[in-house]
Formats: C-alpha cells, structure tokens, sequence
C-alpha cells in the first residue's frame, strides 16, 4: 500500500471527513431558507368553534350569511342558543419591504456556503496531514525494527567471538557475560520495537478508517531526502492565499459586517400584503358564506426598551471581534510557515550528519571487532562500537523520515496540501 493509496482510503472511509461533509448540507439548507424570504407564504387554516357567546353567535351567522330579522330580537341577541361554525381559511403574505434585511441574510447564507466549503477543505487537509504522519510512522517504526533487528543478530556474533575467545582462554568468563546481559539488552529493545510496529498499525487504520488497513504490507519506504523548499517569503504569500482556515475566518469577519448592517436595519419599517379568502359553513359540506379580505401592514419599531441598539452594539463588537481574529491567524500562520520551513532544513542537516556518523560508526565497528579477534582490545569497547552504530542508523533513519513528515508540516501549514501524488521511483 503506497502513501496516495492510504489517502484514497482515508478520503473514502474517515468518519470524521465524512461528518464534516455535512456541513454543505446544513449550509445549502440555510441558503434556501433565507431565499425563501423573498417569496410568499400561503397557509391554509380549519377551525371550528361552538359556543352560545352573544358576539360569536352573531359573526358566525354573519360570515355564513345565513343571519335573518329574527336574529335582530334581544332576545335572541343577549341569549342566542349555542351555534356552530366551520371556518376554511386560506392566507397568503408576501414581504413587499424588508428594508434590506432578508437581502442581507441571503447573502450571509451565500459566505455560510463558502465558509463550509472551506471548513471541509480543511478538515480534508488535517486528514491527509495525519495519514501521511500515521503511514510514515509506521514505516520508521519498521525501519527501527529493522536496525534493532540487525543490532542483535551482530551482538549475537559477538557473542559468539567472545565464546570462541575464552574456550581458547584468551579472555576471561566475564567478557561471555558481559556479551549475554547486552544480547539480552537489544532483544529488548527488538520487543519494544515490534510493539511500536503494531501501535503503528493501529493508528493507520484508525486515521484511514479501515481496520484492515494497518495489516497491509506497505510500500518500500523512501531512501533519498524530502526536497527543500523555494524561497522563504513566497511560501509566506502562499500561505496567505491558500490557507482554508485563514479563508473561513475572512469569510467569518464578512458575516459579522453582515450582521452589524442588518442590525442597523432593524429601524427601519417593515412592509407586508396579505390576502385572505375564507369560508364559513355550520357544517363542513355545507351551504357556505365566502368572503376575501386584501390588506397592507406596516410595522415600525418606535421603542423596543433599547432592545435595537444593543443589538448594534453586540454585532459591533462581534465584527471588530472576527477581524481581530483574523489578523491574529494570519500571525500564526507565518510563524507556522516559518517554523516547517526551518524544520525541513534541519531535518536535512541532520540527515547529512547522521549518514556520515553512519559511516564512521560501521567502519569504527568493523576495526574494533578485528581488534578484539585479535586481543588489542577489550570487549567494552566493542560493546560501545555496537551500540554506537546501533545508534547511529537510529538517528539517520530518524532525520530521513523528519524530512518528509517536516514536507507534510509545511504543506499543512501553506495549505497546499492537496492528497495523492505520483510516487517516486524509490517508493514504487
């Protein structure tokens, strides 16, 4: 399994990119409800009352035309017997003027849109981020073993030098000892090491979200470095232009101007025309009375307990609030750029260290070993010589995967990274 392969599996299978992917959803449903603003609401009412109240019984007759010169009698004016009345109603009501307010909530709808577009475009970064981070950790994990691996196999030679050594009673038994407590050091380690694989295992699947994901062979892992990045202020001006997280908050701070305009609105009277038309019947499929009704309603606000101007002072505060905010984060995202920059380089110059220290280590180890076979030296500082290499091939595989996981960091933090890629001779 290649790098881009696991990537396609995460993109696919993640539960948490899914999750996020929902809030497309949520943002498109709040686009039509704020279209919906725009256009008329029609609603259709049933009602029934039966009562004996004077003024009721009147309307009713009233409404169903039905009302005769006997109903004009006090008495049956001031003690009607009870009535009944089915009344069918159906009501339309279109906003004429809103005073820019359900404009403004459209458009806010429209940023809410983009907004979650850029929130998944970042949760989709932070997911390739953390398969890289899990697949690469699995590999180092497996390069560890290997050298621990290799580390034991030469103690056990040594081992075995020291054996042959003091059968022939050149060297004393504690040279044999002293080989055994180290063989039995570095299968140790070789444990610890096997156990860092399987924890590795676990976390890639976990981050692709396939369980049968970690159980499967990985791709060879690479051997040349990470390239180094170009120059350090155009990373810092693509940084500036591709992050999703710096878009979401800009896009934030343009929702809250939003709402501060539509606050200030809230002066402003409202328009409505509303058209009825109803039917009252004394039973439903009856003989009925039809009428319709067209009227204008205007609303104006004249004193609310200064209701209005807190509101303009709290989406004030929240405006000044989110572009605050964003300039913090355009802060910190050079400081990110700045720092995976400078993580890349280091990794490198360490890489080149530890390939030399590699170097003298093995040949250092190879003299002293012909040393000891010969009787110039002691076992101690073969000993030394093994875990010197030892450590050495630790370090350098340790820079090596630096680099590509200090890459990853500095595509995360440019926001340019975009998912599979073409894999590389080596990682074929």
């Amino acid at each position: 399994m290649t790098l881009g392969e696991a990537m396609l599996l995460a993109l696919k299978y993640n539960p948490a990119l899914a999750a996020a992917g929902l809030a497309v959803e949520t943002a498109e449903a709040d686009m039509a409800r704020a279209r919906a603003r725009f256009l008329p609401t029609v609603n259709f009412n049933e009602t029934y009352n039966f009562s004996d109240n004077p003024s009721q019984v009147f309307m009713s007759k009233l409404n169903q035309r039905v009302f005769t010169s006997q109903d004009f009698l006090l008495n049956n004016l001031n003690n009607p017997n009870a009535y009944g009345n089915f009344r069918t109603g159906l009501v339309m009501r279109q906003p004429l003027f809103q005073a820019g307010e359900a404009t403004l909530g459209y458009q806010q709808a429209r940023l809410g849109r983009e907004m979650a577009a850029a929130y998944i475009l970042s949760v989709r970064q932070q997911l390739l981020f953390q398969v890289t981070q899990a697949y690469f950790g699995l590999q180092l994990a497996q390069e560890n073993l290997a050298v621990v691996q290799q580390a034991r196999q030469t103690a056990a030679a040594h081992l075995k030098i020291a054996q042959t050594r003091f059968q022939a009673g050149t060297v004393v038994h504690s040279d044999v000892l002293s080989a055994q407590v180290h063989l039995a050091r570095v299968t140790q380690e070789e444990m610890t090491a096997a156990s860092q694989v399987q924890i590795a295992r676990s976390a890639l699947a976990t981050v692709v979200g396939r369980p049968e994901a970690g159980a499967r062979p990985l791709a060879p892992a690479p051997r040349p470095p990470a390239p180094l990045p170009p120059r350090l202020d155009d990373l810092k001006q693509t940084a500036q232009e591709k992050r999703p997280d710096l878009k979401q908050l800009e896009l934030s701070a343009r929702v809250a101007q939003q709402e501060y305009a539509k606050a200030r609105l809230n002066y402003l009277p409202r328009l409505h025309v509303v058209a009825e038309y109803d039917v009252d019947q004394r039973r439903l499929f009856g003989s009925s009375g039809d009428s319709y009704t067209v009227m204008a309603l205007l609303n104006f606000n004249l004193f609310n307990g200064l209701a209005d101007l807190a509101r303009v002072r709290e989406t004030r505060a929240k405006e000044t609030q989110a572009r605050d905010l964003k300039r913090d984060l355009e802060d910190r995202v050079r400081h990110q750029v700045t720092e995976a920059i400078l993580n890349l380089k280091t990794a490198h110059e360490r890489l080149g260290v530890a390939e030399k220290a590699v170097a003298q280590a093995r040949e250092s180890l190879r003299l002293i070993r012909l040393r000891y076979e010969s009787g110039l030296t002691i076992l101690v500082d073969l000993l030394n010589a093994e875990d010197a290499t030892k450590n050495a091939e630790l370090s350098r595989v340790a820079a090596l995967f630096d680099t590509y996981l200090a890459q990853a960091g500095l595509d995360l933090s440019l926001g340019t990274i975009s998912g599979p890629v073409a894999t590389s001779p080596e990682q074929k």
